[in-house]
């Protein structure tokens, strides 16, 4: 069955992962952050324990998924039937728009050039000259030379028998855990980017609101969802027309009181 052996893969991978950084990492110490008891987990590896869509979604949870990563794991488990007439449609239903980076593609996931420069290749006024992009980025020549040929490398961008460079018709995302040392360079890039645009920008160019508030940890895997949602729909109106500039959007949701352990989960 195609859903036991995507989440067997997906455990595999991560206590993979853990055992790299720390090579004593046990596989009990694995069931606990899981939350599954350590022969479950052993037996769920092994091919020999059918896991329901409770147990998959409690394990996706504690291994911090990207929302529609999520999404489409549980997608491939069945929902529970009810006898609750009417349907909901969750996001977890919804086809998936994005492509996960390759290893080699999610290097240049922490420097904020490389997608500022595809999308900029969408833009009706673009012109095919590592010149012309600098200016408008903001980038030396040579840098910006280098970013388009790594682009290039990696299949990002494209270029024809005239020397134009072609946007590829696919949106990535980093798919990855957001502990993960190129994810986090990229949140900090987005914030020194918005830092600068705070004081360069004015404020009919640019958009800055926060707002604090209670918060039930338990609410965060919805949070996200729906945080995901609106900048899909938000980048849906944004691209409509005549597109001319280049963006970023960003969000954060972050505590402001120290989280113990115990409150996380």
């Amino acid at each position: 069955m195609k859903e036991q052996a995507t989440l067997q893969k997906l455990l595999r991978d991560r206590l993979a992962e853990a055992q790299v950084t720390n090579p004593r990492y046990s596989l009990r110490a694995f069931s606990k952050k899981v939350g599954v008891h350590f022969a479950t987990l052993s037996a769920i590896l092994n091919g020999k324990r059918i896991v329901s869509r409770k147990i998959a979604t409690r394990i996706a949870d504690t291994l911090n998924l990207d929302p529609q990563e999520r999404a489409e794991l549980l997608a491939l488990f069945p929902e529970a039937k009810t006898k609750l007439k009417g349907t909901i449609v969750t996001g977890e239903a919804k086809k998936a728009n994005y492509s996960k980076l390759s290893e080699q593609q999610m290097k240049i996931a922490g420097e904020w050039e490389h997608f500022a420069i595809r999308s900029l290749l969408q833009c009706e006024n673009f012109e095919s000259s590592a010149e012309w992009i600098a200016k408008r980025l903001n980038l030396t020549v040579p840098r910006t030379q280098l970013v388009l040929d790594r682009l290039v490398a990696l299949g990002l961008v494209s270029v024809d028998e005239n020397g134009r460079f072609h946007h590829s018709s696919e949106n990535f995302s980093t798919f990855d855990h957001p502990s993960h040392e190129i994810i986090q360079k990229s949140h900090d890039e987005t914030l020194s980017l918005a830092r600068t645009s705070l004081y360069r920008d004015s404020g009919d160019l640019r958009d800055f609101t926060s707002v604090t508030v209670p918060v039930n940890p338990e609410k965060m895997v919805q949070a996200k969802e729906l945080i995901r949602k609106f900048q899909d729909d938000l980048c849906d109106l944004l691209e409509e027309g005549k597109r001319t500039e280049v963006y970023r959007l960003s969000i954060q949701l972050f505590p402001l009181t120290k989280v113990t352990q115990g409150d996380s989960k």
